[in-house]
């Protein structure tokens, strides 16, 4: 009987754990930390993936606006394709030490907000991964478990191929708002005994994780290839290309900027009255797909010479909306709705308002309305839809083999609706 009872117990805590384990998300728990970055060294508007055992590098690069420099620690843990921690020990996937320190840091130069700029580089001589998988930088002063802030990366190990493009939905009420996803992927010489087991799939729009399709497992399993091709399973709202504006320079006004005010102590830029997009318009201009990227044209050095802006933003909107709110998004706050993304209405402009500090630079972003009682989000309303928007895809291929403790990432693949319409 006591064995019995023991088991149970065990069975009860693993399916407390499951349910109670954190989910590592992009985000930022300190005020004073602005413009988080992590990319693959050299190319700065590209996911954090790279490849296991290669020399491949990513680069950190984040803003202590406290303005005295502080000794951040650094730690990884691996995750499985939900981004929950992994089962395996730290000892497993990591060759070298288990935390270190960023020790390379520059104080901003002649900048009228003062700000300390840290980097780092990993993989490095400290810390190596030696396994494949979802993984989560985490950041922090004290204790890692009350991190500074968290971002995400991968390292992946190339043992599929896929074969993707981006189709019209087979659904004609669809047709015309949404973008469907289809793929194949190959295993010839890479042995799979259970597809659905397995296998698993996620894929990402524009690089966002807040409307990413996790968890897909393969339609069709056939000789040595898998079908993703699903009806109305991988569909994504098309949208409109994104809005943008460029804050390069403080000395003269860059594209879609209304006016400037240059102080001694602060630099403040007003973007032009923004409209809701009408559906029945559609103008294609080259962005960057919700990214953004720093740069100042009158500093070079623009990791630590860029200036801090506030960017205010208006969209003109009618009347307030009593069962939700507008926010501000795109790659700069990860998509996030929150107090700092929040728009208020002003009933004098008949619009609704929203002021951000950003770092100089070029940058896309979007309206997005949230309903706050449904939490659902919908930015068909002031961003409208065209059925051959620009966007880009991420497909994820996750094995986990029978006995396994962690998720493989086998394959990633990037396409363009563009340039692999199917």
């Amino acid at each position: 009987m006591r064995i019995y009872k023991a088991i149970l117990l065990s069975c009860f805590w693993m399916l407390y754990t499951v349910l109670n384990a954190d989910v590592y998300e992009n985000k930022i728990y300190s005020s004073t930390i602005k413009t988080v970055q992590l990319f693959p060294s050299g190319y700065e508007l590209a996911m954090p993936i790279i490849q296991l055992n290669s020399s491949e590098k990513l680069d950190l690069h984040f803003d202590d606006l406290s303005t005295k420099p502080k000794t951040y620690y650094y730690t990884v843990i691996q995750c499985n394709a939900d981004w929950q921690p992994s089962s395996l020990n730290i000892m497993e996937y990591i060759d070298g030490f288990t935390e270190s320190t960023i020790n390379d840091y520059q104080f901003s130069n002649g900048t009228k907000i003062s700000y300390v700029h840290y980097k780092l580089q990993f993989p490095n001589f400290d810390m190596k991964v030696e396994k494949s998988g979802n993984y989560a930088l985490i950041v922090y002063e004290t204790n890692k478990d009350n991190p500074t802030f968290v971002r995400r990366f991968m390292i992946s190990e190339p043992k599929v191929v896929v074969d993707a493009g981006v189709a019209y939905p087979r659904s004609m009420y669809n047709r015309d708002k949404y973008q469907e996803v289809v793929f194949k992927v190959n295993h010839k010489g890479f042995p799979i005994d259970n597809a659905q087991m397995e296998i698993s799939a996620t894929v990402l729009q524009n690089y966002r994780w807040d409307n990413a399709k996790t968890n897909i497992k393969p339609l069709l399993v056939g000789n040595n290839e898998l079908n993703f091709d699903f009806n109305d399973v991988l569909t994504y709202p098309t949208g409109r290309e994104f809005r943008q504006f460029d804050i390069r320079s403080i000395r003269f006004r860059g594209e879609n900027i209304k006016a400037f005010n240059i102080t001694t102590t602060e630099n403040n830029f007003y973007l032009r009255y923004d409209i809701p997009q009408q559906t029945s318009k559609y103008q294609f201009y080259k962005d960057l797909n919700g990214l953004f990227y720093n740069e100042s044209f009158e500093n070079p050095s623009y990791f630590n010479g860029a200036d801090y802006c506030n960017v205010y933003f208006n969209l003109a909107y009618p009347s307030p909306l009593q069962n939700g709110n507008f926010y501000v998004v795109g790659a700069f706050n990860d998509y996030v709705c929150d107090d700092n993304s929040k728009m208020y209405y002003n009933l004098e402009t008949q619009s609704y308002l929203a002021t951000i500090q950003l770092k100089q630079g070029l940058y896309n972003y979007s309206y997005i309305f949230k309903d706050e009682s449904s939490k659902i989000k919908d930015q068909s309303m002031t961003e409208g839809f065209y059925v051959d928007t620009e966007n880009d895809y991420t497909i994820l291929i996750y094995y986990t083999p029978f006995g396994e403790r962690y998720d493989r990432l086998i394959a990633v693949k990037h396409i363009n609706s563009i340039q692999d319409r199917y």
